[in-house]
């Protein structure tokens, strides 16, 4: 993974005599996480919310493209290496994208039943997780990142589908996509500090 340039070595390398940005707490980065995904989610779910997009296929490839041009872009306020905007985007977009392909390959091969979207979930967050880990260079701690996120997420997602269920309509759409992307995104804060622990141990050690 070291083709996107976010390893240690990488962006200490890169960044010369420039400082890396002062760590971000780990309840600052689920915070930020969680509101700057949360908007974006609620952008996302808006397609859905006021049948923008006719059809059930383009609707969520629609979906999916909001989350892969805007996420990448909120999140990498949360990376401490210096004009890191363009490299982070990219990698999230493919983390995103593998996350996406495997929910829709059991929400739609299990025809929206079975708790295909829990278990499309658990395998494409495991994914995202692997992904922005070794993007990082970031080793060990994967089950303990992925319990986290897979924990917000989920109860995001059903938080919202409760909500859904009561409000109706597309003010209940839109609240699902609020909490969806609350927990998801507090999930990510979580992740993409642990993922930047091993750079902020290397640059305490060159100074």
């Amino acid at each position: 993974m070291k083709i996107f340039g976010l390893t240690p070595s990488q962006v200490l390398e890169r960044s010369g005599t420039v400082k890396i940005k002062s760590p971000y707490s780990l309840a600052f980065s689920i915070l930020y996480g969680g509101i700057g995904f949360g908007l974006v989610s609620v952008i996302a779910y808006s397609i859905w919310a006021f049948r923008l997009i006719r059809g059930q296929g383009p609707m969520y490839a629609s979906i999916a493209l909001v989350y892969l041009l805007l996420s990448g872009w909120v999140l990498s306020r949360l990376t401490l290496a210096p004009k890191n905007q363009i490299r982070f985007t990219a990698l999230f977009a493919v983390a995103f994208l593998g996350y996406a392909v495997l929910w829709c390959l059991f929400w739609f091969g299990l025809k929206g039943q079975h708790h295909g979207d829990l278990y499309g979930s658990a395998l494409g967050l495991l994914l995202l997780a692997i992904i922005l880990k070794r993007a990082f260079g970031s080793q060990g701690n994967l089950l303990f990142v992925f319990g986290i996120l897979f924990t917000f997420h989920t109860l995001g997602y059903y938080t919202g589908d409760e909500l859904h269920q009561i409000t109706g309509g597309s003010t209940g759409r839109l609240l699902w996509g609020a909490c969806h992307g609350i927990g998801f995104g507090a999930g990510l804060g979580c992740l993409i500090h642990q993922c930047q622990l091993p750079l902020i141990d290397a640059s305490e050690s060159t100074d």
